[in-house]
């Protein structure tokens, strides 16, 4: 049961990190069992890896039976989250995040529902459940949060084209600033087992981790009986569509762009871009 402080941090804030869910032993199973298996065969595609990393998503992971979604699917979380919530919670998304020492790439500040809205959810009545598997602080690229923005709504997001290739949303840097201004911005320090919820309407992100350290979390997207999707097989093809014309659209460009680039060295006896040639490495 979640204590009045918890629940009134939830709806005042947006988020409340609960203590010691799981124990140390949980969470290091399910951390061992993961980090066994053949990583790159988990990827489902090349989206699912970063730069030096075999794999950075795990999709799905509560359809699956594994250590992992032990955890995900355990009904505690589902019961809290319905508490918190107000109504009747299921999971409808789920994955592993692995930020990898040395080079887990950065999440841009955003809303979750931000990737819900276009497939036919009405209302950011939606939530998301983080259970740290690793310890997770700003040392290893640890999440950040604005808090109470849950509570102003919907904000429009600019798209891009990330890392893995995916066209991804976030909110622009100047509303940032502004936001910032006005509620602050707290950093989530939590340790192995700790669960956190937060509300599909916090701004949220994370940076890059360049330290030695490793982190891992479990990540279920988690929605009410009484905000199902309306039309969710149309409207989830219109979104999927309007994402995959994003990913079209700036691989043609950055195709048009890198063979012209190609073409102007071949045809040069000069280099043509990056710095000139020091006339002392040229043996004239």
């Amino acid at each position: 049961m979640l204590t009045n402080e918890q629940k009134k941090s939830y709806q005042e804030n947006g988020y409340v990190l609960v203590k010691g869910f799981f124990t140390s032993d949980q969470t290091k199973a399910a951390g061992d069992w993961l980090r066994s298996q053949d990583q790159e065969s988990l990827a489902k595609t090349f989206t699912d890896q970063e730069p030096g990393v075999k794999l950075a998503v795990y999709q799905n992971i509560h359809n699956e039976e594994s250590p992992i979604s032990k955890l995900a699917n355990d009904e505690r979380v589902l019961r809290l989250a319905s508490e918190l919530m107000g109504d009747e919670t299921y999971i409808w998304s789920s994955k592993v995040n692995l930020k990898a020492a040395w080079c887990g790439t950065v999440e841009y500040y955003h809303q979750d529902y931000a990737y819900w809205k276009g497939r036919g959810y009405d209302t950011l009545e939606m939530s998301t459940c983080m259970i740290f598997i690793d310890n997770h602080s700003v040392s290893n690229g640890g999440l950040h949060v604005i808090p109470k923005t849950h509570k102003i709504g919907y904000i429009e997001h600019n798209r891009f084209i990330n890392i893995n290739g995916l066209s991804k949303s976030m909110i622009p840097p100047e509303k940032l600033t502004e936001l910032h201004s006005e509620f602050g911005l707290d950093a989530i320090d939590a340790k192995a087992g700790d669960v956190l919820f937060f509300s599909a309407g916090l701004i949220h992100g994370s940076s890059h981790n360049i330290s030695p350290n490793a982190r891992m979390i479990i990540l279920s997207q988690m929605n009410t009986k009484g905000n199902l999707p309306i039309e969710a097989n149309d409207k989830v093809k219109e979104y999927n569509l309007s994402r995959v014309r994003h990913e079209v659209e700036s691989c043609e460009q950055r195709l048009t762009y890198y063979k012209n680039k190609y073409q102007e060295q071949v045809c040069s006896d000069l280099p043509t871009f990056n710095s000139p040639v020091p006339k002392q490495e040229k043996n004239e």
